[in-house]
């Protein structure tokens, strides 16, 4: 409450300023006009008046902030009645104190209240309508906050719901995987589940809004082992990888997996696959091109990974990023590229995804 007072009285005291001294000064530009200002009894007539008027502007914005959220006739009688009280306040402190402390009234003796009230409305619609517009001025700043604060909130509702949809999209896909391979007898089943148990670990309890780029990276290669695990032949892996230094970077989490999964499910896994991921000036660069496997519908318009990764792009790089995806009759490839954020050395000690919880 003390804050908004201090704020009403700067915006009263501008108003005042502005429209009786400036005006009157405009009016009157002789010698004489300006050394009044100074004359003790003005100075104490403009500071009394300088009181009453703030009562008629603090009133209604008051009486705005109690009713606003009610019925109209609670909020017009709210404000009718701070009217009132404004005007009975300059009534007792003009014609009721003034006359017994200092020998002063304003109006003549006798005056009736209802004409009283009357003459006063030109300074009640005047100061009080300063209030008003005060009152609606905060109002609207205070909903574009909030309303800046939901969209925020709602974003990030709608990133957590895009990364939890990541971990059951792979997971359905290796359980698969891992099924055919028990059903098989096959001895990669345990190392396929292990290798799982390190991958998911990470989605589960990484909570953070970036990672650096090398953990990305080492989720990526689980995920490339994991699948050459339940591949019955050698992989031809063309992978190109930053260096060491270019992967303390921050990237938001799983954000790179998309491609991998797309080119593995969709891909000739008997000709060479390419992962190829640089640094270059503030922007990760992102391609991975695979052989289109005969037979194979392609994903160029997008599945749940694709379409999530649309979606957290969008939300996280709004007007920033470049995805692109195109296929050939040989070949898909798939390239990104969105800015990064270099993190700092206190940043950097990263707990590895290997180590238990």
């Amino acid at each position: 409450m003390f804050g908004r007072m201090k704020k009403l009285l700067k915006w009263h005291l501008g108003f005042c300023v502005l429209y009786y001294w400036v005006l009157q000064l405009l009016r009157d530009r002789s010698p004489q006009s300006w050394g009044s200002f100074f004359n003790w009894e003005n100075l104490a007539s403009s500071l009394i008046g300088f009181v009453i008027f703030f009562a008629f502007m603090a009133l209604p914005y008051l009486a705005l902030r109690r009713t606003s959220r009610r019925p109209w006739y609670i909020t017009g009688g709210a404000l009718l009645l701070a009217a009132v009280g404004a005007v009975a306040f300059r009534y007792l402190i003009e014609e009721v104190l003034g006359p017994v402390t200092v020998g002063f009234r304003n109006y003549p003796a006798g005056t009736p209240l209802f004409s009283y009230f009357l003459d006063n409305l030109y300074y009640v619609v005047l100061h009080g309508s300063i209030g008003v517009i005060l009152y609606y001025y905060e109002e609207n700043k205070r909903r574009e906050r909030d309303q800046q604060a939901l969209v925020v909130e709602n974003q990030r509702t709608e990133l957590a719901f895009l990364r939890s949809q990541i971990n059951p999209h792979f997971l359905f896909n290796t359980l698969n995987n891992v099924y055919s391979l028990l059903f098989l007898n096959s001895d990669r089943a345990p190392k396929i589940i292990e290798r799982l148990t390190v991958m998911l670990r990470y989605g589960l309890y990484e909570r953070s809004e970036t990672v650096l780029l090398e953990r990305e990276i080492e989720y990526l290669l689980n995920y490339l082992e994991l699948e050459q695990l339940r591949l019955d032949h050698e992989l031809e892996l063309r992978l190109s990888l930053p260096t060491p230094e270019d992967r303390r970077v921050e990237i938001p989490p799983l954000l790179l997996i998309s491609f991998l999964e797309n080119a593995f499910k969709h891909g000739d896994l008997k000709r060479p696959l390419t992962v190829n991921l640089e640094l270059i000036d503030g922007q990760l660069q992102y391609t991975v091109i695979n052989q289109v496997a005969p037979h194979k519908q392609t994903d160029t318009v997008g599945g749940i990974g694709l379409e999530n990764l649309r979606r957290r792009l969008e939300l996280l790089f709004p007007g920033r990023y470049s995805l692109k995806l195109n296929t050939d009759s040989s070949r898909h490839t798939a390239q990104l590229q969105f800015p990064v954020s270099r993190t700092t050395p206190a940043q950097s000690s990263a707990p590895n995804i290997n180590a238990t919880p």
